[in-house]
């Protein structure tokens, strides 16, 4: 649709144009005049009628000039009128007088002023051409003012009065008829750009609305062509607007979302109001994404079907988040279940150990049987620490948040992991905390717990050495960013959606349960934990912290408390 024209273009418009059927007609009339004063007699001059026309066109154009210098176009339209109705004198004065053919020119100037000035011109143009008109009767009645060739006929006072009433109430007739279409016209004109402008603000309205919902949307007409697509439905479907408008469905979509052709095809066929389905489309990295979809006809006001429209939302974070929901649920029963049967096995275990150990100390074993015995208490011990773990990740209390410094936190968790030889043996540790780190709350033996069993993971990757670089930057003064970047061998990236799960894990010898406590306590605190692997060789695991508030505080205080009676 085209842009509204605005009010003041429209005016221009308009006058231009009557200035242009003004100077045509000033043309005919004058035009006819001649014709006629040459038939009827070769006394009357036409110079003179030649110099009006050209003072019309003399008038029309120092108008167009003052309209374009931004003189206020109301004065001109006064200036012309006064002006057309000296020249309807002229042209009745050389045309054979108040006796001639010419006396209803008036009325020319006065529909130009009713036009140009509505009601109130029309009747002042009305007024003037009347005083003009009576006056220019009396000047011939007394012989003071003759027409060119002719004396003009005689007519008594009568006659002389009728002929004025006439012509004055024309004049008056035309004034009003043209002052009152000239107020509807404009007052038309006036509810018409009223209705284009409420018209283009719902469609710009309409369009803004679109473009910036979040659900796509796609119009398809009866003919099964594509009339419109906003920018969520281009985003959702990775199809550019100009390669899915005008063309029909099957051309459009079929590529990358067959399923919705499909299914906007079967609801053009449809007498079915609307279709609500689940399908999936194609995106270019070649993954199926799921989609919930809404069809429903498009109506006139006349009931008549214009087409369907299509309203589709990308349920990809819904399934997400439903797969989220689904593996917390069994995780929580799985925890339930294990932490009750971790409880039962702990004791039983440590009369086993209690009695194995008695056993070893009083015994003399030597040979084969003493290296078994070592095993049962090595293993005893294991599965004592495997049980102490878990309950631990399956019993987290909820934080207890306080003010802390997270680089204080981390220079103390280096510190006790250098003095543990086992893990650290031949790996130099690097820390680098920014000057500028906020104090976060937060729980900080939890945190210290995080730091620690990330440092030791790192460690136990780098076989033979390495160096593990602890590196602590502010995200915004909103969160603090802790990167664990070590020299190892890297991540292996099978089962990596496992990789917080309880008892997962890939290296030898491991419990499976340091990640995902790790990630439970990084959550507890809102924050969350990633990973990937470094360029050249190891793995980086990055914790984000919230700083939170002490408001925030207070209440996981209370909720901690309430916990714990």
């Amino acid at each position: 649709m085209a842009t509204q024209e605005s009010a003041t273009a429209v005016e221009r418009r308009d006058f231009d144009r009557f200035l242009v059927l003004r100077a045509i007609i000033a043309a005919l009339v004058v035009g006819a005049g001649v014709t006629i004063v040459e038939l009827t007699s070769d006394a009357f001059a036409v110079g003179p009628l030649y110099g009006l026309l050209g003072a019309s066109m003399v008038v029309g154009a120092a108008a167009l000039g003052l309209d374009r210098a931004g003189v206020s176009r109301r004065r001109i339209a006064w200036g012309v009128v006064v002006a057309d109705i000296a020249l309807s004198a002229g042209i009745m004065h050389y045309g054979g007088g108040v006796d001639g053919q010419f006396t209803t020119v008036y009325c020319l100037a006065i529909a130009a002023g009713a036009f140009l000035l509505a009601m109130p011109g029309g009747l002042t143009t009305a007024l003037l051409s009347s005083l003009c008109f009576v006056g220019f009767q009396l000047l011939e009645a007394q012989g003071i003012l003759r027409p060119p060739g002719g004396e003009g006929l005689p007519r008594t006072v009568t006659s002389g009065l009728i002929d004025a009433y006439m012509h004055v109430s024309m004049f008056f007739l035309v004034g009003t008829v043209g002052g009152y279409l000239a107020d509807r016209i404009k007052l038309k004109g006036r509810a018409l750009q009223h209705a284009q402008s409420a018209l283009e603000q719902l469609r710009v309205d309409t369009n803004y609305i679109l473009e910036n919902m979040s659900s796509g949307v796609l119009v398809v007409d009866t003919d099964g062509r594509v009339v419109t697509m906003n920018a969520a439905a281009e985003q959702i479907l990775e199809l550019a607007k100009s390669g899915v408008e005008n063309r029909g469905i099957h051309e459009a979509l079929t590529v990358r979302a067959p399923d919705l052709a499909h299914e906007l095809e079967l609801s053009l066929e449809s007498e079915h109001g609307k279709r609500r389905q689940e399908i999936a489309t194609h995106t270019r990295g070649g993954r199926d994404r799921p989609l919930g979809i809404s069809i429903s006809h498009l109506h006139d006001a006349d009931g008549n079907r214009r087409g369907i429209i299509a309203v589709f939302q990308d349920l990809t974070e819904v399934h997400e988040m439903r797969e989220r929901v689904r593996k917390a649920d069994r995780l929580a029963a799985i925890g339930e279940l294990s932490a009750g049967i971790a409880h039962e096995l702990r004791n039983p275990l440590a009369s086993i150990s209690g009695s194995i150990e008695m056993l070893y100390q009083e015994l003399e074993l030597d040979g084969e049987n003493k290296r078994l015995m070592e095993l049962i208490m090595r293993e005893s011990d294991r599965l004592d620490r495997i049980i102490s773990d878990f309950l631990e990740f399956a019993r987290l209390r909820t934080p207890r948040r306080f003010p802390s410094r997270v680089d204080k936190s981390l220079s103390e968790t280096m510190v006790l992991l250098k003095k543990n030889a086992e893990k650290s043996n031949g790996i130099a540790v690097r820390l680098e905390c920014a000057d500028n780190l906020p104090t976060v709350y937060m729980d900080d033996e939890q945190l210290r717990q995080v730091f620690m069993n990330l440092s030791i993971n790192a460690c136990e990757a780098m076989v033979g050495g390495g160096t593990l670089e602890v590196v602590a930057t502010p995200q915004g003064g909103e969160a603090i960013q802790v990167e664990f970047r070590d020299s190892g061998r890297g991540i292996d990236l099978e089962g990596v959606e496992r990789f917080f799960e309880p008892f997962f894990t890939t290296k030898e010898g491991g419990t499976g349960l340091g990640l995902a406590i790790a990630n439970k306590i990084v959550s507890a605190h809102g924050g969350t934990i990633g990973f990937r692997n470094r360029v050249g060789g190891g793995a980086v695991f990055t914790i984000t912290l919230p700083v939170g508030t002490p408001v925030q505080a207070r209440v996981d205080d209370d909720v901690a408390v309430a916990t714990v009676e």
